[in-house]
């Protein structure tokens, strides 16, 4: 018998999971978007190995994305401009929409845009769906994948809304006239930067502990000045901030919850679990549930509500791992010599020097 899967959300997790879906037989996949077109914000998104192994569980050849590999990163104590840590770092840095429509082409003729659920009903042989369009349909298992601000997490699920997590975030570009060759950022984590485009950009990010919207309305001119004494290759980025390049503000919010699933219903991605980007972590937690998904859905024999169940079973100890990560090295954003967890003058490339959490995640420190 074919297995209908509505997808609610058209965004990277949804997008992943159905990628890996259209390569299973008896598996009908819908895609709805609320959004009238699939777009997404050209910020960069980091993916390390375990993250490009999902998306190759997926049937899909990471390969074949436009991206950087990410080698090293140095880290400056904030006050004297002294390197107090160097880490070695995996995976590739890429933009986000870059990914989001790489996912989008093969899965395009399922996704319907502009149409959002209205009632999602689980009558346990099937769900019944009503869409804002005046349609409707029975499906076999609704996977809600529709973000931060997910209407299934609230509205069906009965799950809490996001929370802010201690920091505004802020993302800007800017050419790499200096040549800068090594990843940079400061010690207490606040400011720092990616190589992208074969190294010809910065992609910078700022982040602003504090009361939500906290300097929204500095000019990046007035944040450089706080960074005035800076030396090195973090030098070069502060002086491309006095000319205003265009950026993008967020307030960090999280989602804590733990359930996931009720029968025929599930939440992936930032719909579970989204996270402070400190760590670089949320994308790739998406993508690793899309894979594990994917194949419980897909083994013989598997009752839809035991895959889904099985599911939160299997990725959630894990994504609240990541998300206690990502907000401790949030709140320690600012703190001269601890944000990063490790102890500032250790010695450059030993053990003690390479922070905490990128020796249990393996990820970079900043969004």
């Amino acid at each position: 018998m074919r297995r209908r899967i509505l997808i609610v959300g058209a965004r990277l997790t949804g997008l992943a999971l159905a990628n890996g879906l259209r390569r299973a037989r008896d598996v009908e996949v819908t895609i709805v978007e609320q959004a009238p077109v699939i777009a997404e914000a050209g910020w960069a998104i980091v993916l390390a190995e375990r993250h490009l192994d999902a998306l190759r569980q997926l049937g899909l050849d990471p390969g074949e994305l436009s991206a950087d590999p990410l080698s090293r990163v140095v880290m400056f104590d904030l006050d004297t401009s002294v390197p107090v840590a160097m880490a070695r770092m995996g995976g590739r840095i890429m933009a986000r929409s870059a990914l989001q429509m790489w996912l989008y082409e093969p899965v395009r003729d399922q996704v319907r845009t502009g149409i959002s659920p209205v009632a999602i009903a689980d009558r346990g042989a099937l769900v019944e769906a009503e869409f804002s369009d005046g349609g409707s349909g029975e499906f076999d298992a609704v996977v809600a994948a529709d973000g931060i601000d997910s209407w299934t997490r609230r509205t069906v699920l009965g799950g809490p809304d996001a929370s802010y997590a201690g920091s505004a975030v802020l993302r800007f570009q800017v050419p790499n006239i200096d040549g800068l060759e090594v990843t940079s950022m400061t010690s207490d984590g606040s400011l720092g930067y990616f190589l992208m485009n074969g190294g010809r950009t910065l992609n910078a990010t700022v982040f602003l502990p504090g009361e939500p919207d906290n300097h929204r309305d500095h000019p990046l001119a007035a944040l450089a000045e706080r960074h005035r004494g800076l030396r090195g290759p973090l030098r070069s980025l502060v002086e491309a901030m006095r000319t205003e390049p265009v950026g993008y503000y967020a307030n960090i919010h999280q989602v804590l919850t733990d359930r996931w699933t009720n029968g025929r219903i599930t939440l992936v991605g930032d719909a579970a679990h989204a996270m402070s980007p400190r760590l670089g972590q949320g994308a790739g937690v998406g993508l690793q549930d899309a894979a594990t998904l994917t194949e419980l859905l897909t083994l013989p024999d598997l009752p839809v509500p035991a895959a889904l169940a099985g599911f939160a079973a299997i990725r959630r100890p894990e994504a609240h791992r990541v998300q206690r990560q990502s907000h401790a090295a949030t709140v320690r954003v600012g703190q001269r010599g601890v944000a990063l967890g490790f102890q500032a003058g250790a010695d450059l490339g030993t053990a003690q020097s390479v922070p905490q959490d990128w020796d249990e995640l393996q990820e970079p420190v900043i969004g």
